[in-house]
Formats: C-alpha cells, structure tokens, sequence
C-alpha cells in the first residue's frame, strides 16, 4: 500500500473551495438587481474573488511546489501525451495537476479573470453602473455588458467539465474530491 503524500495546502484548498460558494453568491445576487442590496452584495462578492485571483496567481509563482504554475503548466505535447494514455485507461500519474489537469486551472482562472474585467465597465444604464463605466465609450459598454451577462453561462460549461471530469477519474479509481479535503494525493 502507497503512502498518501500531502500535496495542496491550506490556502489552496479554501481558494478552490471558496470558488463555488462565491460563484452561486455571485449569480444568485444578480439575478436580484432589482435591490440596491444585492448590487452592494454582487459588487463585495466580486471583489473578494477578485482578490481570491490575484492570491491565487501570486501563489502561483512564489506557493508552495504543487501550486506552481511551472509545475504543471506544459504545452500541447505533454497534453497529448497525457490524453493518449487517458484514451488507453493508463493515466499517467501526477503527484499534483496532470497536464489536462493544469489547463483547466489556466482556463478557469482566464474565464474568472475576463468575468471579473468585464464587470468593471458593465451598465445597466438605470441602477448599477461598474467602478471603470466612466473611462470607456458607450459602445466599450455595451459589449462588455453584454459579455459579463452572457459569459456566466460559459464558467457554468467550464465548471461542468470539470466535474466530469473528476467524475471520470473516479471511475478510473482516483479519489480527487477527497485530495481536495484531505491535503493528500490519491
């Protein structure tokens, strides 16, 4: 039997799991614009992952070893790699992020990053206005608008890939909901 070896920190583990309880926060707190409550709400959740992101790539150069982007940020060659020996039910294992894994962390933080950009110069043009709406165009206004109200629903199709992702590799006997509490890598 293999010794369980202890892979994500702390600050890790509340950062990813702070991640979903923000993003229902924050949609749920959208879809009751019609309070100036909720807006204020919507605009401290926002901000809180806004720090959360910053965190997160900061910690991504200086955290600890799994955390580092060099760790597991490789390129199309290594992803290919990975898949075929996904494909053939023989994954490579990574103490950490595999490849495909290390993407999606990129991909994720890229779509929380463009969400977060985007509803700094959002308008409703009646009630809410975002911190930056004054130093861009209307035309910058509108479609940055209209982004940050229609890309949620892409972070929902991202997220959903992930599950499914743990889910397949469940069925491939790694237990990575469980690193994800316990520190420790399946």
């Amino acid at each position: 039997m293999k010794d369980d070896v202890k892979v994500w920190d702390w600050s890790i583990r509340v950062f990813h799991w702070s991640l979903p309880v923000l993003l229902f926060l924050l949609w749920f707190s959208a879809t009751q614009s019609q309070s100036f409550d909720a807006l204020d709400h919507h605009m401290i959740l926002a901000q809180i992952l806004l720090g959360l992101l910053i965190y997160r790539i900061i910690w991504g150069f200086i955290g600890t070893p799994a955390a580092r982007f060099s760790r597991f940020l490789t390129g199309p060659a290594s992803w290919w790699i990975y898949a075929s020996a996904l494909i053939k039910r023989q994954p490579i294992h990574y103490l950490g992020h595999n490849p495909l894994g290390g993407l999606m962390v990129l991909v994720l933080l890229g779509a929380l990053g463009f969400q977060l950009l985007t509803g700094l110069y959002t308008s409703d043009d009646i009630l809410f206005q975002g911190p930056l709406v004054s130093s861009a165009d209307r035309d910058t206004v509108r479609w940055m608008s209209r982004w940050h109200k229609n890309f949620f629903d892409w972070i929902l199709i991202l997220v959903a890939l992930h599950l499914t992702a743990i889910a397949l590799y469940k069925l491939l006997g790694e237990g990575l909901v469980k690193a994800m509490f316990t520190a420790k890598s399946p």
